[in-house]
């Protein structure tokens, strides 16, 4: 009688083991690789475009690389602008990250830019900050919808955008934020 038990229970057992394997089912699948993403990076980016109408340079670009970046375009890390449009005074642009279409003219500075017209012995520097910023070097305009810091000597104010034509020097702001602080007043007797 015993070993009738333990045939049963054997039997048994070997069924558990069995219905165990039969749901571990393992499928094996063939090893296929993955589509590999491409990027690349270039370093030590330079380039100079001469304006049309006098053969003069117009800009010269620099960055510290050129990536692709997430949407697969083509962008410039730490990119620094010197631009003097045809008789116009003399720009100098940096933002974090930039990109530039030599076809269209059409220019992105992003994550940070820097626009500063250079000043002369009559009138201070002028610097625009903001975060984005969006031009075309061939209609010589730059554009921000985002809310940008402008400075020039001891003036500044802040703007909740702002249109630029670069090569006849006009800019117009919009929704200006600005804090006067008149001088301390001082009681004089007139006479």
């Amino acid at each position: 009688m015993n070993a009738k038990i333990l045939a049963v229970l054997g039997v048994m057992a070997l069924m558990v083991a069995a219905w165990f394997f039969y749901k571990e089912d393992v499928s094996v699948k063939p090893a296929t690789p993955e589509v590999p993403t491409t990027s690349y990076e270039i370093t030590e980016i330079k380039a100079v475009q001469t304006s049309p109408e006098t053969g003069q340079t117009e800009y010269t670009l620099t960055a510290d690389s050129l990536v692709k970046n997430a949407q697969g375009s083509d962008e410039m890390v730490n990119a620094k602008m010197d631009w003097t449009p045809p008789n116009a005074q003399s720009y100098n642009l940096t933002a974090n990250r930039a990109s530039l279409d030599q076809t269209t003219g059409d220019l992105r500075l992003s994550d940070g830019f820097v626009l500063t017209r250079k000043g002369d012995d009559t009138k201070a520097d002028m610097v625009i900050k903001g975060n984005l910023l969006m031009g075309n070097t061939k209609e010589r305009t730059v554009k921000s919808d985002e809310a940008v810091t402008v400075e020039q000597g001891e003036d500044r104010f802040l703007a909740q955008g702002f249109v630029a034509d670069l090569a006849q020097g006009e800019y117009e702001f919009s929704q200006i934020e600005v804090q006067f602080s008149p001088p301390k007043r001082e009681d004089k007797p007139l006479f």
